[in-house]
């Protein structure tokens, strides 16, 4: 089976996904869809396949999934109108941008079973993060007391891309979902956040540039995580990523055991890959879809991180601590 996919959403994220899909053995690009006729033409004409500027995508002859790389606040209706047409679905984190719409989605994903629904949680499928989720999964680290993830990035350029990425943006869900999820995934569901915040860096955004937000696991664990947008200097190594166990800890690259000491032991360097590529969560995606894999992160899964940090995005402007509701299934 070869997948006939529709692209939504043609800003810098959906054409890298075009490319994707264009050189998958697995996928076939026959559509592609946006506001902007200009970006239409220039996606169409490139991949030589249909442009459309309204839903009348979903009616494609032969569609079998769509791909949403719209802007964060605009993913629910074109996931709910693809999964109504009987469309595999792949949207982009964060899944939404507000707790209703998430819920809405993912409860309509649930009513789809037939249908593979997934969320671009893409450090999942990179390799560093996919060894250490194999190793918290054989117990090396023991029970985990306590993790740590960071988003610090300074996105001053977007102000020149795209205009959502200034006005509906909200840092600590469209970025802050990234280490959040890391910790969802190897630490399990949290149950509540408090944050604080505040719009120091990068004014010209909308919505708070900088926060702190803790969370509670239902293991009994806690966890952090910062997002800064807009401060000076590269991303932190591997997200600042720490997990402290009672057998074993993690810094970055650095490992220690308890079993051999006090002493820091440097991981492999070939476990690790620049940035995040597209690819495999694509090819994940399409085998998904043909081959009935288990999907790594269905709807549900990845409404909970975004539902994680828009509550945490909340009580950093309440100053009040939040319940986590859990729509895990």
């Amino acid at each position: 089976m070869t997948v006939k996919i529709a692209m939504i959403g043609l800003g810098h994220n959906g054409l890298a996904f075009c490319e994707e899909y264009a050189k998958n053995h697995k996928s076939q690009l026959v559509a592609v869809c946006d506001l902007d006729q200009n970006r239409v033409k220039y996606a169409s004409e490139k991949y030589q396949v249909a442009g459309y500027t309204d839903y009348s995508v979903l009616d494609h002859p032969g569609l079998d999934a769509v791909s949403i790389h719209t802007g964060d606040s605009a993913h629910k209706e074109p996931f709910l109108l693809s999964l109504k047409k009987g469309k595999h679905v792949f949207v982009e984190k964060p899944m939404a941008n507000t707790v209703e719409d998430v819920l809405e989605m993912t409860e309509t994903a649930s009513r789809h079973p037939d249908l593979v629904s997934q969320v671009g949680q893409v450090l999942r499928f990179v390799n560093q993060y996919t060894v250490i989720k194999r190793l918290v999964d054989s117990g090396f680290f023991g029970e985990i007391a306590y993790m740590e993830a960071d988003y610090i990035h300074d996105l001053r350029y977007q102000y020149y891309m795209e205009e959502w990425k200034v006005t509906d943006e909200i840092p600590m869900v469209g970025g802050g979902c990234h280490p959040l999820d890391l910790l969802r995934w190897y630490g399990g569901e949290v149950t509540e956040v408090s944050a604080i915040s505040n719009h120091i860096t990068y004014k010209q955004m909308h919505e708070e540039t900088s926060i702190v937000a803790t969370y509670k696991f239902k293991s009994g664990a806690i966890g952090k995580v910062t997002c800064l947008y807009g401060s000076p200097g590269p991303c932190p190594d591997m997200y600042n990523l720490k997990i402290y166990g009672t057998k074993a800890s993690l810094v970055q690259r650095k490992i220690c055991i308890d079993a051999i000491g006090d002493m820091w032991i440097d991981l492999p360097g070939g476990l690790f890959v620049p940035s995040h590529p597209y690819a495999p969560e694509v090819d994940h995606f399409l085998d998904c879809i043909v081959n009935g894999t288990k999907c790594i992160v269905p709807a549900w899964d990845g409404g909970m991180s975004a539902i994680a940090t828009l509550l945490a995005a909340e009580s950093a402007k309440d100053g009040m601590k939040k319940i986590i509701p859990d729509i895990s299934r």
